[in-house]
């Protein structure tokens, strides 16, 4: 998901039931972060006490557009990486696997297959021990089979590179002492142009099987009942990520998710049925942690504090308030 506000006071289509006619199912026992925006840890305070959630994670991204100083050098990174240091929540980061400057993309997924960039991520894993965030779990290249992104997978011979260039990093960051990253293997829910799997490095690179779904629809009328089950049975769904993770033997997770108000007016709006499905499916599945993107970016609105989602808030609160932070179990990696 791209971050850059928009405006929060838009409407969405009306959809979903009433919130007292759907069964909600509490996960508060499942690890869970949030995004609010770049190096925020107040923000995530602040949703915590909204919503009675209580995250051990916070979501970020790595800068993308400054090109590799700004992406992986300690200076540049101040203002990402700082206020996480001193906070109490383990970081979820996303990682671009190649920068942009200028509008262009600084390399290519061949020369990352080749090692070329191995030295850039060998400094970015030597940042974050500066920062204090040895132990953050990366999200290489996130949501790589989309066509959004310098690191996109658009055929199978991007597919192969984009498998070499994730080992390498992988192998270069480890190589930094004190260091223990977990590394998430990141897609997005859809129908894309390559299949996810033919870009899976193998399970030495991967600790979690990931997948970013937001309730968005194109094809099939906007209603929640009919948008469910297509979230669940499409092409790199919750099924598959279920049924892939388990193959591998890996945790799923889903680090980004969320509710969807669309300039397109293809997002679902204030739904709180896509809640209350989220939170009973994270319940019947391995699922290691979750993480909602409540932030309204350059796609949509997504921050479930916005009062055109009130009625997704009401289910968020009866299915994702805690008693206490849940820390991500150990992967064994």
């Amino acid at each position: 998901m791209v971050a850059a506000a928009i405006c929060a006071g838009c409407s969405g289509p009306a959809t979903g039931s009433t919130t007292s006619a759907i069964p909600t199912v509490n996960v508060g026992s499942v690890p869970f972060g949030v995004y609010v925006g770049q190096g925020e840890p107040s923000g995530v305070a602040r949703f915590a006490a909204a919503t009675g959630a209580k995250p051990s994670l916070a979501s970020d991204y790595l800068p993308r557009t400054d090109g590799w100083a700004g992406m992986v050098e300690a200076e540049p990174l101040r203002g990402t990486l700082a206020p996480w240091g001193s906070s109490r929540f383990r970081l979820v980061l996303g990682v671009p696997m190649l920068p942009t400057r200028d509008g262009h993309a600084v390399g290519t997924l061949s020369a990352g297959a080749a090692g070329r960039y191995d030295a850039e991520f060998a400094t970015l894993a030597r940042t974050l021990v500066s920062y204090g965030e040895g132990d953050a779990i990366l999200r290489l290249g996130w949501e790589f089979n989309g066509t959004w992104y310098p690191w996109s997978v658009t055929s199978e011979s991007d597919a192969a590179d984009f498998a070499a260039y994730f080992r390498n990093i992988v192998t270069a960051m480890r190589s930094v002492p004190k260091t223990s990253f977990r590394f998430v293997w990141n897609p997005n829910a859809g129908p894309t142009p390559v299949a996810a799997r033919d870009a899976y490095p193998g399970n030495a690179y991967v600790d979690y099987v990931g997948l970013d779904l937001y309730d968005q629809v194109w094809g099939v009328p906007l209603d929640p009942a009919l948008a469910w089950p297509r979230y669940v049975t499409e092409a790199n769904g919750l099924a598959w990520l279920s049924s892939f993770a388990a193959a591998h033997h890996k945790p799923a997770v889903i680090p980004e998710w969320g509710v969807t108000i669309r300039p397109d007016g293809h997002g679902l709006g204030d739904d709180p049925l896509f809640v209350a499905k989220m939170a009973s499916w994270v319940s019947t599945h391995d699922v290691a942690f979750t993480s909602y993107f409540a932030f309204d970016a350059s796609d949509g609105q997504h921050d479930i504090l916005d009062r055109a989602f009130s009625r997704s808030r009401v289910v968020f609160e009866e299915s994702f308030a805690a008693t206490h932070a849940v820390p991500v179990a150990p992967t064994g990696g």
